[in-house]
This record gives structure tokens, C-alpha cells and sequence, in this order.
């Protein structure tokens, strides 16, 4: 809620550059603070060997969650990257007025995150697959509507809602899936989300000098966030062909015969 508003104040009044300076101060501040003050843990578990850890690349489940992450999460940062421009040349907010917008941003990013990640305990996928739908709609709207500043807002908004809500649900999913190295998924969630922010907010930005202009980065994003939606699907139809798995009924008299076995073993 307040780092992003903060960095875009900070690029305007000393230059991009200036953001990364300050980052790289606090992060260094950062370092101390935590050697400082964070106790050291000490290791009572014995440390999980290298072919241990590679195992959970076996599993082609865990492989889905993180293609889908990959995509939807490049997609609605795509449209995230190139916001300003949109805000300032299409929809006419002041460049000043931007960092409130992020601020919206923010707040909403704040709400998804409790939100999804409330009702993905309960049903991950389900909350996975409604959050990505939601993402493309936001992105499809804000094409045409991005001329309104009041819909633009609001969008952003909800933007932040159904985007950054992603995070609170991938991340456990691919743990679930890659049970055998728990750290290990999790890390190659956090590696997905990262592949899928360079390479799809790097194609969003080519189509600027296009006939799309500044709403290129919103196409991108949406078709990126829909293609996000097949390995969801495919995790949903594996899912309902394991639970709807017919059981084999055993004729009468095996039945019988194993309610004899069974009795046989008790009295045992």
C-alpha cells in the first residue's frame, strides 16, 4: 500500500534511478537490522539431500500450478508495469494524482490477499481458477472503459484484488502438490511468479509503439491470464476423474466370501 505510491513519488521528484538507489539503501539497512536482532535457528533435522529435493520435479501436478502462476501472474503485472502511462495519456489523471491511484492499488492487492486467502483453505483450485477469470475481466474491461478516470479507478483497484490474491493461493497449492520438498516448491512458486512478470510485462511492452498503444499491455495481459486458465483446467479434470473413479463391485459370492474373511480375521 505504501511502497509502490512511495517509489512512484520518489521516480518523479529525483528520476527512476533515485527509486533504485533508495531500495538498495534500505536493503542493506535491512541485512544489519535482521543479522542484528534474528536469533539463530538452531538445526535439529538433518539436511535433506540434493536428489531428495530434485524429486518434486516428478510431480506434473505441481508443474501445472506453476505454469498457471507463470501466466496469470505475468498477465495482470503486465497491465501493472505499464499502469502510468495508461492513467496518464488514455484516461487523463495528472501525473501527480498516479501514486493515489497505486495507493487503490495497493489497498486492493491488501483485500485479495485476505480474501483468497481465506476461501483458497477451504477450496484452493476453485479459488484459483474464480481469481484467474476474474483477473481476464478486470483486463478486458479496463481496454474500453480506461477512457473513464472514475471505472479506470475503480478497475485498478479491483485489480489489485483479483491479481495479488494469486499469491496467497499458488504458492500452497504447489507445496501440496510437491509435498516431498515443501521449501523447494515453494521457492519455484516464487521463481514462477518472477519468469512470468519479465517475459510477459517485456512483451506487453513491445505492443506500446503499435496501433494498440497504451492499451497493448492490457491485451497482453488478458490473453495471458486466459492461457493461465488451461493448466488450471486440466488440474480441475484430473481432480474430477480421481474423485469420480468408479468402485468395482464384487459379485455375491466374493462378497460373501470377503464378509467371511473379514469376520474370520476379527474372531482372529
Amino acid at each position: 500500500m505504501a511502497g509502490v505510491p512511495l517509489g512512484s513519488w520518489v521516480g518523479q521528484a529525483i528520476g527512476w534511478r533515485g527509486t533504485f538507489w533508495a531500495l538498495a539503501a534500505l536493503a542493506v539497512v535491512a541485512g544489519l537490522v535482521i543479522g542484528r536482532f534474528i536469533p539463530a535457528e538452531e538445526r535439529t533435522q538433518a539436511t535433506p539431500s540434493v536428489r531428495s529435493q530434485l524429486a518434486v520435479l516428478r510431480h506434473g501436478r505441481m508443474w501445472l500450478v506453476l505454469a498457471a502462476t507463470a501466466l496469470v501472474t505475468g498477465g495482470f503485472m503486465a497491465a501493472y508495469s505499464y499502469i502510468s502511462p495508461l492513467l496518464t495519456e488514455r484516461t487523463g489523471i495528472s501525473e501527480g494524482a498516479v501514486p493515489l491511484v497505486l495507493i487503490g492499488f495497493g489497498i486492493g492487492a491488501l483485500m485479495g490477499t485476505n480474501i483468497t486467502g481465506r476461501l483458497g483453505d477451504r477450496k484452493p483450485l476453485a479459488t484459483f481458477i474464480t481469481t484467474s477469470v476474474a483477473s481476464v475481466l478486470v483486463l478486458l474491461l479496463l481496454i474500453p472503459l480506461s477512457t473513464s478516470p472514475v471505472a479506470t479507478v475503480v478497475l485498478v483497484v479491483l485489480l489489485g484484488v483479483t491479481g495479488l490474491g494469486i499469491t496467497s493461493i499458488a504458492t500452497p497449492l504447489a507445496v501440496r502438490f510437491g509435498h516431498s520438498s515443501p521449501a523447494l516448491a515453494a521457492a519455484l512458486t516464487v521463481s514462477a511468479f518472477n519468469v512470468g512478470i519479465a517475459l510477459v510485462s517485456w512483451l506487453a511492452g513491445t505492443t506500446l509503439d503499435t496501433s494498440l498503444g497504451v492499451t497493448g499491455p492490457e491485451v497482453v495481459g488478458a490473453v495471458m491470464a486466459g492461457l493461465g486458465l488451461i493448466p488450471l483446467l486440466v488440474l480441475a479434470a484430473i481432480r474430477a476423474t480421481r474423485t469420480a473413479a468408479p468402485q468395482v463391485a464384487l459379485p455375491e459370492a466374493d462378497e460373501a466370501t470377503s464378509h467371511r474373511a473379514q469376520a474370520d480375521h476379527v474372531a482372529t
